[in-house]
């Protein structure tokens, strides 16, 4: 029994959200009600904001207005969600080529919050969020944690790929926090061999989280090798997945392997947590206090269970608001409602977020989103990559470039490659116009067709 979690959960976390002025706890009491509102009251609510972000944003961001001027529409045309299907879809390269002009303008700088992502797309993107819209994600996901069984101030056992989520964990105010409140121990997925597994395997073993929260492939990986050594002990009352598309069979591996329910996550940098999956496991319900998320296809609105394109609008970012936003996912919406009784929207399933492994002839794992993050990021003048593994010592690279790009990016980029994946694969280049999607509308980043002997 964790004797500690209630005197975290109590006493530390309230102090330390007065401390800094946070009001996530605010905003989680909120959505602690609207969860059960009726689907016409959060319809309502969402509207609602959704007016005023709109307003907000052609009234502070030149881009927003150079783009409905042009287009001949103002924010008091938009009066339904009909009509909000007019106003153009966001961009990845818009916000890549616009980003002064998208920033809200009589919002203070010093106040902005800087964030970036490298996207499993392959596409490098800076964007900014204020502080209170920080915490608002922060309650959005305390609101999900709860719905599995995670407490604030509860043992927590992370496999992550993307190292920079938790670099700031090693100053020492950080560690204080985290011995004192979060209570994480972080496992670095984003390069993993047979070794640091077993080492995995025996910091969970003595540390025994209440919760696991993973990237879906890494927690897949570590299910495989758990059973293929043998490996008893390790059991979390629940696992979240998230980062990645979690096939039923890859959930039905995890579930069996650790003997407790999966419960997937679905979230992006730019946005945070947009759906997760309730104590029902029957599909993922979506953040609408704080999102507005449409499934398109063909322009128009899709039917339940019609795969469409993911386009969100954060209805609560005012340093750089977010209206329309191409998050380059594809998705379905769910028939029916939930027998949780929560009137927020179901997502069915999430299409495309794969990311394979890369496997080094030194049987090293590395992860195609850590790679996206670490290799595309900070490069000039490279835009997009995709890494081709048809056999283990042969890595194809494709690159996409703009007129910035150049030899000293060429050089940078191959030492980021030789850093994450030594010097022993032989590697080719390959420059070209465009990297081409996935039937799911995706973009892969890395494909893999190479399986690493200790999981044979």
């Amino acid at each position: 029994m964790d004797l500690y979690a209630p005197i975290a959960r109590h006493l530390i976390a309230p102090l330390w959200a007065w401390k800094d002025y946070s009001l996530h706890y605010r905003y989680l009491k909120e959505f602690e009600k609207t969860q059960f509102w009726k689907p016409e009251e959060v319809q309502r609510l969402q509207w609602k904001l959704l007016k005023k972000i709109l307003s907000y944003a052609y009234s502070q961001c030149p881009f927003y207005k150079r783009r409905l001027d042009e287009l001949s529409i103002k924010p008091d045309h938009i009066n339904s969600f009909e009509d909000f299907l007019q106003i153009p879809f966001l961009t990845k390269r818009d916000i890549q080529e616009n980003i002064d002009d998208l920033l809200a303008k009589d919002f203070p700088a010093n106040k902005r919050v800087p964030n970036q992502t490298g996207g499993s797309t392959g596409s490098p993107l800076v964007f900014y969020l204020d502080k209170e819209r920080m915490d608002s994600r922060r309650a959005s996901t305390l609101r999900h944690n709860r719905w599995v069984g995670w407490e604030v101030g509860d043992k927590v056992g992370i496999l992550w790929g993307a190292r920079q989520d938790f670099t700031p964990i090693q100053s020492l105010k950080a560690k204080i926090r985290n011995f004192l409140l979060d209570r994480y121990l972080v496992l670095d997925t984003s390069s993993v061999t047979e070794e640091r597994l077993f080492e995995f395997s025996r910091q969970l073993l003595k540390y025994k989280p209440k919760v696991i929260l993973a990237y879906a492939n890494s927690m897949h990986l570590y299910a495989k090798f758990v059973q293929a050594n043998q490996i008893k002990g390790i059991s979390p009352k629940s696992i979240i997945t998230s980062a990645e598309s979690l096939s039923q069979e890859e959930r039905q591996n995890i579930q069996d392997t650790f003997g407790c329910p999966v419960f997937d996550r679905y979230g992006s940098r730019e946005t945070s947590v947009i759906a997760s999956e309730c104590e029902q496991h029957t599909g993922l319900h979506v953040n609408a206090e704080t999102l507005y998320v449409e499934i398109i296809k063909n322009g128009k609105p899709t039917r339940p269970g019609e795969v469409g394109e993911v386009i969100i609008t954060d209805l609560l970012n005012v340093a750089m608001p977010f209206i329309r936003y191409k998050i380059e996912d594809a998705a379905s919406w769910a028939k029916g409602d939930c027998p949780c009784g929560r009137g927020l929207l179901r997502l069915a399933k999430v299409e495309g977020r794969v990311t394979d492994f890369i496997i080094t002839p030194e049987e090293k794992l590395v992860s195609g989103t850590s790679l996206t993050i670490y290799l595309i990021t900070n490069i000039p003048g490279l835009k997009q990559v995709q890494i081709v593994q048809d056999r283990k010592e042969h890595l194809l690279i494709k690159l996409v470039k703009d007129k910035s790009f150049n030899q000293e990016s060429m050089q940078k980029f191959r030492q980021k490659i030789s850093q994450m994946l030594g010097n022993s694969l032989q590697i080719d280049f390959e420059f070209v116009p465009e990297i081409h999607r996935e039937p799911s509308g995706k973009y892969r980043f890395s494909i893999s067709s190479v399986t690493p002997e200790f999981f044979r």
